[in-house]
């Protein structure tokens, strides 16, 4: 269960602003007026730390993503529809209007499955990709410090968490991805935040991101899943700028008739959408990926390996293995003989089959085309089964590898590695970093690391990315 409990509409100590004339009640309202209500100085620390632990994330995976073709794709894009420079691009010498910048970075940062999650019994949320490359596109052009930055980012998280909680299962279950639908929202309250929007102003961009949200599941295992972050970061860029300048929609889109919770969820839970005080950040329960696949899978792979116990087993000494895991595991990530690399990514059969083959996580070697059509890898895949058991937690997995020598190597995983509960210390983010960026900045990318960990006393939050800029010939 997520520890998030029913929220004030203002964190503690915080004055309410005068009523606005003709302003909507309700909980689209009160998330707006919590959003332009928060300040810097009302974060508790460990709130500031895990939110730079968020940026150390995103930024290793946004330039380990630079490389991938869909990348390449959207910035000749970019290029040809063009755009004012007012943001960078990661890893890029490029720059763009704040929107695209967003766009860009919420491709590149989505698009190795490697970025960090947000996930309870309600729900799964990757917040981090369409929060912060919003709000590091306009941080940068409005040159804001980077401790508003994380401030927008912090606030932007739980307004994106809230929606996806009061979402609830069936959203998920319907098909949605919910990083596209509820993140455009955290968006929108991250880049108005940083823009100085009203609440009004901000209830406005809600509905304008609210009737553009989208998102399917039927695109997993191609380059539009990682679009769903870079649409919703792009959108809540551009939504924020026209209700800046007085473009109008619902102020109530949330709980209003034919609004998002009445439309795109069978079981809204609009309770969840009230801020308590004191307020527990939701990102403090974001957790951080040491595989580069789909977060259901990790746990599986986590009891792969600990049925090994370090022991090297021979693929042809494998009878079968059997894995009991999350309803949502064996079904959205049940993917017995995936053809690309980027359908195995959402294979629990295939990662199974790379730890029972290699002794090992799995890497992104594992998720190229040869490897998803590998012949060892396919015949390990097949003996392979799934089976859905309604109580396991997303996080928990069970499995039963039965050797041909009649030996049985057995372990129970209760939460996998990099989960709230089980989280990747500063150590493994930092190592988890630089295997990202070493390949893209050589030795800068120390230099990298540390400004990145040093972020919310930037004066300047746009120097961040400026600095991941290819170095001239030889200078690296």
């Amino acid at each position: 269960m997520s520890k998030l409990q029913p929220v004030a509409a203002a964190p503690a100590g915080a004055a309410a602003p005068p009523a606005e004339p003709g302003a909507a009640p309700g909980p689209t309202r009160a998330l707006a007026r919590f959003v332009v209500q928060g300040r810097p100085a009302d974060l508790p620390p460990a709130v500031v730390h895990q939110a730079t632990r968020c940026l150390v994330d995103w930024l290793g995976v946004a330039l380990g993503g630079q490389q991938d073709r869909s990348v390449a794709i959207l910035l000749d894009y970019a290029r040809l529809v063009g755009g004012a420079r007012q943001a960078s691009v990661a890893g890029r010498a490029f720059r763009t209007s704040a929107p695209l910048a967003a766009l860009l970075n919420g491709q590149a940062s989505h698009v190795l499955d490697f970025d960090d999650t947000f996930a309870s019994a309600e729900t799964t949320l990757h917040g981090t990709p369409p929060v912060y490359s919003a709000a590091l596109a306009v941080g940068e052009w409005q040159r804001a410090s980077g401790a508003a930055v994380l401030n927008a980012f912090v606030l932007g998280f739980e307004v994106a968490a809230r929606v996806a909680l009061a979402l609830g299962p069936a959203h998920y279950d319907a098909g949605w991805h919910v990083t596209g639908t509820a993140g455009r929202f955290g968006a929108a309250a991250a880049a108005g935040k940083l823009l100085g929007l009203s609440a009004t102003q901000l209830a406005r961009a809600f509905g304008i991101v609210g009737t553009q949200a989208g998102g399917m599941k039927a695109v997993y295992g191609t380059m539009g899943k990682p679009y769903h972050a870079a649409r919703a970061a792009h959108d809540g860029v551009a939504a924020a700028l026209v209700a800046r300048a007085g473009f109008t929609a619902g102020e109530n889109i949330l709980e209003a008739r034919y609004g998002l919770l009445e439309l795109y969820t069978r079981e809204a839970r609009p309770e969840c959408l009230t801020l308590p005080s004191p307020l527990r950040y939701a990102v403090l329960d974001d957790g951080f990926k040491p595989y580069p696949c789909g977060s259901l899978i990790h746990a599986t792979i986590d009891a792969a390996l600990d049925a090994l116990a370090g022991a090297r087993v021979e693929p042809q000494a494998v009878e079968r293995v059997e894995a009991w895991v999350n309803p949502y595991t064996a079904t959205v990530t049940a993917k017995p003989d995936p053809t690309t690399g980027l359908e195995a990514k959402f294979s629990a059969q295939h990662c199974v089959a790379v730890a029972l083959a290699h002794g090992r996580g799995v890497i992104f070697a594992d998720f190229s085309d040869a490897a998803a059509t590998d012949p060892t890898l396919r015949a390990l895949r097949a003996r392979v089964r799934l089976h859905a058991m309604p109580d396991c937690p997303k996080d928990a997995a069970r499995i039963a590898i039965h050797l041909r020598d009649g030996r049985t190597l057995q372990a129970d995983v209760p939460h996998a590695r990099g989960t709230v509960e089980r989280p990747l210390d500063d150590a493994g983010l930092d190592a988890k970093f630089l295997a990202l960026a070493e390949p893209v900045l050589g030795a800068r990318a120390r230099r990298l690391l540390a400004r990145a960990w040093a972020f919310a006393t930037a004066p300047d939050a746009g120097a961040l990315l400026r600095a991941t800029r290819p170095a001239p010939s030889g200078a690296r």
